[in-house]
C-alpha cells in the first residue's frame, strides 16, 4: 500500500461521533485527494498513542482539526512529534483557532502554519507548495482563509464509509455562517451562505440509498432561509421512515408559518430540534446582540412544542451579563411553565477565544477560565460560588428531568413545586448534596432514593402546612 503524502487528523470527542471537517479537507483537496488518507479517534487515546499512530503513516504533511475539548491532546501530541519527526510539515486549523494563536508563548514553533476560518482551500493550496516543490507556502505561519464560496466546494459526503453509516453520526450542512449577532457565538455576524440545493440533495439521496436515516446538520440558524430550509425538509418528508431522526439547531424567534407547517407534517419523533432560547429577559438579550422578541421565542417553542410532533431541546444560558440568579430563575420557570419542552438543557457561558464577549470580557467586568471550555468564574452581578450553585442545579435538572428515568417522581415533584422549578430543583440539589458533598458520580438508584427522601419530606412539610391553617383557622 502506498504511503499517503497528507494525513488528515480528526480526535472526536466520542468514537461514535465522525468528524465532518477533515472528510470535507479531503474531498477540496483536488488532484492531491489520491495521495491522503484519514486518521480518525477520539479522547480515549494519549497523545503519545496519537503521536506513534501519526508516525506510522510515514504521510508528510499532517492536518489537526482543533476544537474545543481536543485542543490540549492535539497540542501535546504536536510537541511529541516536533521531537520524534521533526521533518514533519505540522498545519493545524479549526473552530479554536483565531487570530493571534500562533504567537502564544505555548505554541510557538509548533506548527508549520495556522489556517483561520474555513480552511478547504487555504488547506489545498499548503499542500500544493510543499508538496510540489518541497518548500512551504509563501505566507505567513498564520493564514486568514476567507469564506468559501459554497457552489465551488466538493461536498464531502462520499468520504463517510460503510463503518461511519453502520456505527456513527452521519453530519451534514447546508448553509455556513450565521445573520445573527450574538456577542458569545463563533458565527457573531459571519457571511451567511447557502450550499446550491441540487448538488447537496443528491448527496442526501446517495446517503439515503446507502442506509443513513440519521442526519445531524451543523448549520448555525436551520431556519435561516425559509425557503431553503423548506427544500430540505420536503426531501425528506415523502422518505421518512420509522427509524428516521433529522437533528436542526434553529432560531426561534424567526419562525416562519410555512416552515411550521412543514414540521407539524413529520410523524413523532422524526425530527430533533435544538432550540436556542438563551435568555427570556428582553435587556439581556439586547445586550448580547441576540435579536428579536424573547417574548415571541418562547411562543414559537410551544409551538414546536405542543403542535409539531418533533422532540425539543431548548437552551438556556446562566451567566449572561447583567443577569442575576432571580432573573435567570424566573425566565427557567416561565419556559418550563409554558412551553411544555421536553428537554431544556441549562449551559454555564463559556468566554470563547475571538468572540466578541472575550474581547470585551474587561469593560463588561466578565472573567472566563483561560483553559477550555472557558468558563465564566464571574459576571458582573454573579460571584464564583453563585456559578458553581448554579451549576449543580443545571446538573441536578439534568440527571433527574433531562435524562427521563424517573417519570413518576418527577411528576410528582413537579406537581409539589409548580410553578417555582427553579426553587424546587435547587432545594432538591442541595438535599442531595448535603449528603454527598458532590454532584457528580450519583448511580441512578442513589438518585432515585434521594428523590423519594425529598418527595417524602415535601409531602410532610404540605400535611403541617394544612393542619397549621386549619388550627389558625379554627382558633
Amino acid at each position: 500500500m502506498k504511503t499517503p503524502d497528507i494525513l488528515l487528523v480528526a480526535v472526536n470527542a466520542r468514537y461514535s461521533h465522525a468528524s465532518y471537517a477533515i472528510r470535507s479537507l479531503r474531498a477540496n483537496l483536488g488532484a492531491l485527494r489520491d495521495r491522503s488518507t484519514l486518521l480518525e479517534t477520539d479522547l480515549e487515546i494519549t497523545p503519545i498513542q496519537l503521536a506513534e499512530r501519526i508516525a506510522a503513516q510515514r504521510s508528510r504533511v499532517v492536518g489537526f482539526s482543533i476544537y474545543l475539548w481536543n485542543r490540549p491532546l492535539i497540542e501535546a501530541t504536536a510537541r511529541i512529534l516536533r521531537h520524534s519527526n521533526p521533518s514533519l510539515i505540522l498545519i493545524a486549523g479549526g473552530p479554536e483557532l483565531t487570530p493571534g494563536y500562533p504567537s502564544g508563548a505555548d505554541v510557538q514553533g509548533l506548527w508549520d502554519t495556522v489556517i483561520i476560518g474555513e480552511g478547504e482551500s487555504a488547506f489545498r493550496t499548503c499542500c500544493s507548495h510543499f508538496l510540489d516543490d518541497g518548500t512551504f507556502s509563501e505566507t505567513s505561519s498564520e493564514i486568514l482563509a476567507k469564506p468559501e464560496n459554497l457552489s465551488e466546494l466538493a461536498l464531502p459526503y462520499d468520504e463517510y464509509t460503510e463503518e461511519d453509516i453502520t456505527q456513527r453520526t452521519i453530519y451534514a450542512e447546508t448553509s455556513r455562517g450565521c445573520p445573527c449577532s450574538c456577542t458569545y457565538c463563533t458565527s457573531d455576524s459571519t457571511t451567511f451562505r447557502l450550499f446550491p440545493l441540487d448538488p447537496l440533495l443528491a448527496s442526501f439521496e446517495s446517503l439515503w440509498k446507502r442506509g443513513v436515516r440519521q442526519f445531524k446538520f451543523l448549520d448555525r440558524t436551520f431556519n435561516a432561509s425559509v425557503r431553503h430550509a423548506c427544500a430540505v425538509l420536503n426531501f425528506f418528508l415523502p422518505r421518512v421512515t420509522p427509524d428516521t431522526c433529522l437533528h436542526f439547531e434553529i432560531n426561534p424567534s424567526h419562525l416562519h408559518e410555512e416552515l411550521l407547517t412543514r414540521m407539524a407534517a413529520f410523524p413523532k419523533g422524526a425530527l430533533h430540534l435544538e432550540v436556542g432560547m438563551q435568555t427570556l429577559n428582553p435587556e439581556v438579550s439586547q445586550r448580547i446582540g441576540r435579536k428579536g422578541d424573547p417574548a415571541i421565542a418562547l411562543e414559537n417553542l410551544r409551538k414546536l412544542c405542543h403542535e409539531t410532533g418533533a422532540i425539543v431541546h431548548a437552551d438556556l444560558i446562566f451567566g449572561l451579563p447583567g443577569e442575576d440568579e432571580a432573573s435567570f430563575a424566573k425566565g427557567f420557570d416561565t419556559l418550563v411553565a409554558t412551553s411544555g419542552a421536553p428537554e431544556v438543557q441549562v449551559n454555564w457561558l463559556k468566554g470563547l477565544p475571538g468572540t466578541r464577549l472575550f474581547h470585551e470580557a474587561g469593560q463588561q467586568r466578565l472573567a472566563f477560565n483561560p483553559e477550555p471550555p472557558y468558563e465564566l468564574i464571574h459576571s458582573d452581578v454573579l460571584s464564583f460560588d453563585d456559578l458553581c450553585r448554579i451549576q449543580r442545579f443545571a446538573r441536578c435538572w439534568e440527571l433527574v428531568h433531562n435524562r427521563g428515568k424517573f417519570p413518576e417522581e418527577v411528576r410528582a415533584l413537579h406537581a409539589a413545586i409548580s410553578p417555582h422549578y427553579y426553587q424546587g430543583y435547587m432545594a432538591l440539589m442541595e438535599h442531595i448534596y448535603a449528603t454527598e458533598g458532590k454532584f457528580y458520580a450519583i448511580k441512578p438508584a442513589k438518585l432515585q432514593a434521594y428523590l423519594h427522601e425529598h418527595l417524602a419530606c415535601l409531602s410532610l412539610k404540605f400535611i403541617n402546612h394544612r393542619e397549621l391553617r386549619g388550627t389558625e383557622e379554627n382558633g
